[in-house]
């Protein structure tokens, strides 16, 4: 089945969303991925897809792109999309061959470097363990 019979089903679509969310450990994560679950499902019910297949999930990174978003915020929509897909097919309403190609889908690609000068660990800690230099002239 390639057809996310959930958009019809609130409930169902809820469900499913509620299993990718319960996977994320981090809190970020899950208020991340359900705005990206939600962007997705608007944006699938916007005209006639072929269903949720690669070529779906491919013309959302498309259209993601067309948006102007950064590589950062693509990979993380990406990342619930790959998620509802593993879910979806775990748990019914996704045929099981179409997972892995929906997982194949490219994500956007990190551009570019951090600039600056960073800290190594050691120096981190050496920072963290100097005094406040305001509070020792305060007498704090």
């Amino acid at each position: 089945m390639t057809e996310l019979m959930v958009v019809e089903k609130i409930a169902e679509w809820q469900r499913l969303k509620a299993l990718v969310l319960d996977s994320a450990s981090s809190p970020i994560t899950r208020r991340v991925y359900n705005m990206a679950l939600d962007e997705f499902i608007v944006w699938y019910r916007q005209a006639p897809r072929p269903g949720f297949t690669k070529a779906t999930v491919s013309a959302w990174r498309i259209s993601l792109e067309a948006r102007g978003l950064g590589s950062s915020s693509i990979i993380i929509r990406m990342s619930a999309i790959r998620k509802l897909a593993v879910e979806a097919s775990d748990n019914g309403p996704l045929a099981p061959e179409l997972a892995p190609g929906i997982s194949r889908v490219k994500s956007a690609k990190s551009i570019g470097i951090r600039i600056g000068n960073w800290l190594t660990q050691r120096q981190a800690q050496a920072l963290l363990s100097t005094p406040d230099s305001l509070h020792d002239r305060r007498g704090c």
